[in-house]
Parts: structure tokens; sequence; C-alpha cells
């Protein structure tokens, strides 16, 4: 398994993508994952820029391994022209990964934030539909898109037994999922819950967290027990899965939280690289 470099910590520090890339780069990573917010926020950027940022990334040899979706929250709403705004900014957003050379894509914000005013079962029928599109749509395109459990009860997709749901009621060959440590110890989930996923999980995020709140911290810092996740997602084929669809077996680093402060986002990645080294050999550059 190898590691993937986050430019979050970064976007949260107000680094440009510039100066992040060029970290990366000192590191030693190859793998990326990309969220497209701040520096990188794809509605506000020129095709110029876009393509700078393309360049620069090739230029350097990375793979991005991941395309994080983020605004993606609306997706459940009762307003059909919301959520095909919501369709058309994941469909940019693979558009974007394409042209940095990758194909994975992740639904991020639990595949849609819940309201009051609309009944759970519609929200799950909006949620579905606009993620099955998505699916459709990047097939004969290499595409393939994760779907990732958040911890919070606010959240659609909040659960490993909505996970498995999920994926079944989408349908589509190319939708997978996203296994985020540090959900999974907010969630109280053990490692056991995700056997029920066990053909489907192409990814991992190690995230760390206090466990009451989802904090992003610096590995080390927080209650997550990495390792038995870990040994689950290998015991269960992950590396296997990876290459049934041509993809690298990849964890990212998912540091820091837009409404904490973050000091020196290298020291954060340099903290959080000598705990991998220690107690996660197995996961290298």
């Amino acid at each position: 398994m190898k590691l993937a470099f986050s430019n979050y910590v970064y976007e949260v520090a107000r680094w440009p993508i510039e100066k992040t890339l060029a970290s990366a780069r000192r590191f030693g990573f190859t793998y990326t994952e990309l969220a497209p917010v701040g520096s990188v926020e794809l509605p506000r950027m020129s095709a110029e820029r876009r393509r700078e940022i393309v360049n620069i990334h090739k230029d350097y040899g990375f793979q991005c391994a991941q395309l994080l979706l983020l605004n993606v929250r609306p997706m459940v709403s009762p307003d059909a022209t919301v959520r095909l705004k919501v369709l058309d900014y994941m469909k940019d957003c693979c558009e974007f990964q394409l042209e940095l050379g990758g194909r994975q894509v992740l639904v991020c914000g639990g595949c849609g934030l819940l309201r009051a005013e609309i009944p759970w079962a519609q929200a799950w029928v909006n949620s579905i539909d606009t993620i099955r599109q998505l699916a459709g749509w990047g097939l004969d395109k290499g595409i393939l898109v994760d779907v990732e459990i958040e911890p919070q009860v606010y959240f659609l997709l909040n659960n490993t037994d909505k996970a498995a749901r999920m994926i079944e009621d989408i349908g589509l060959p190319n939708v997978f999922i996203n296994l985020d440590i540090g959900h999974f110890a907010l969630n109280r989930e053990p490692p056991s819950h995700i056997e029920k996923l066990k053909s489907r999980i192409i990814q991992v995020h190690l995230s760390d967290t206090e466990g009451l709140e989802h904090t992003n911290s610096i590995l080390r810092t927080g209650c997550v027990d990495f390792r038995s996740y870990v040994t689950k997602a290998i015991e269960l084929g992950i590396e296997q899965n990876c290459a049934r669809v041509g993809e690298p077996c990849v964890a990212g680093i998912e540091l820091g939280d837009m409404t904490r402060p973050v000091d020196d986002p290298e020291r954060w990645v340099c903290e959080s690289l000598d705990f991998i080294s220690k107690h996660l050999p197995e996961v290298t550059l």
C-alpha cells in the first residue's frame, strides 16, 4: 500500500498550490489526492490557470490517485435544478481528474446533507439518482466513483449498512467505497463492519480524531487504532480490488480542518509520516 499526499492541510494554511506541490515533491510523494478548494477551487479558475496546475502536477511526476468532490451536500435537495448544479460540478471535477491523468473521484459530504423538511427516504432517492447519473456518465470514460461514510448523524451516508445498500441501489460497476479510518473511530464501527464492503474498498484515508470531534489531527495525536483497520482492509483484499480496476492501492494522509488553524502544514505532514513509518511500515511512499 502506497501513501498519497493531500493538499487540504496546505489549503487550510492558505498556501498556494505551486508551493504546496513543491512541498509534496520534497517529501518524496508519488501519489496525490487533490481537494479542489482554496487555490484550486474549480469554479473560480480560468482554463489557463487549470492547465498550469495540470502541467505542474505532471512535471513533478505525480499521479493523482483521487480527486475529492467537496461541494456536493445539496445533492439531496428536492429542487431538481439544485441537484443538476451539483451533478454538473461533479462532472467538471471528473474532467479535471482526467486532465491530471487520474480516474478516481470521491463523493464527499456523506453523499448529501440531511434537511428536516425532506423525508429521509426522498433524500436517499435523490442522492442515489445523482450519483448514478455521475457514475453512468463516467463509465465509458474510465471514471471510478468512490463514496465515503461520514461520522455525523446529519449526513445521509453515515454507517456501513447504508454504504452497502447504496452500492447495491446505485447498481453500477464503477462505484466503490473509500474507507476513512478516522470516521470509523468516530462512528464506533469496528474493523469487522467493513467485511460487508470488502469487494468494493479501493481507497483508504488515514485521519486522526480526538474521539468526539471530527478534527483531522496530526496522526498519533488522536485516538484512532490505524493498525487494526489497515490490517483488516488488506486481509479483505483491498490490493486485489485495486488491481482488478487497474488502480494503485493507496492510503491518503488526510489532515486539517477549515475551522481550526494550521501553524505549519509541513510540520503536520512530517510528524504524520514519522508516525506511519513506525506504526504502519507496510504503507510507504
